[in-house]
């Protein structure tokens, strides 16, 4: 569930979504998860599921091999027009692309998501995390960055948050149990002041067994 009335409608561009996601700090919040919770390395093969117009392309070391996934025709063809032959660019969600065949062959060392679950109900997040066992390699991981409910979170944080257009924003233990149905390890760390703007979220690791 998405809310696209109004204001909202003007993030459907990409040029006026990336120039957001800058001004409010979403940028730096997403470099600090790629930094500290995918850990890329070159040659990695990497699913991005929700890539948007592909930003955190540019953020992932240049050996690795990407796929982007995305429902917005827009978003994907800024992509192609930026980025090329760097990456792979396909319309469609983690219903109608069944598997995704990643540059090299064999399965992905890493799936991500960034910004994506909060707006998707529970059955279209496990459908997600289903997607995301399937494209793994054994010891591969899903990572998840995300709005979130927090304890000690401000009132204003609060209000920031409930208007985020994605509609099923949920708490550490909520994101938790949806993930454990699908992988066997998760790792959550919640943090209470991601942006420059008052906000509170968090990121999610899940190891595929080995």
């Amino acid at each position: 569930m998405q809310n696209n009335n109004g204001l909202h409608s003007l993030l459907k561009l990409p040029s006026v979504y990336t120039l957001f996601q800058e001004l409010c700090g979403a940028h730096a919040w997403r470099r600090k998860f790629i930094r500290e919770v995918i850990r890329p390395r070159p040659g990695d093969k990497i699913v991005d599921v929700g890539c948007g117009p592909a930003q955190m392309l540019a953020w992932l070391p240049a050996e690795c091999a990407y796929v982007g996934l995305d429902i917005s025709e827009a978003y994907i063809e800024s992509a192609k027009r930026k980025y090329g032959a760097r990456g792979v660019f396909l319309v469609g969600n983690t219903a109608t692309m069944k598997e995704i065949c990643v540059r090299g062959g064999g399965g992905a060392d890493v799936v991500f998501c960034a910004g994506v679950l909060h707006h998707l109900d529970d059955a279209e997040v496990r459908g997600v995390l289903q997607f995301a066992h399937r494209q793994l390699v054994a010891g591969g991981r899903f990572c998840a960055l995300e709005a979130a409910w927090l304890p000690g979170q401000s009132r204003l944080s609060r209000w920031m948050v409930g208007q985020d257009r994605g509609k099923n924003i949920r708490t550490p233990d909520e994101y938790r149990a949806l993930a454990e149905q699908v992988f066997p390890s998760v790792h959550i760390i919640p943090d209470l002041h991601p942006l420059r703007i008052p906000y509170a979220g968090l990121t999610m690791e899940c190891l595929k067994e080995a």
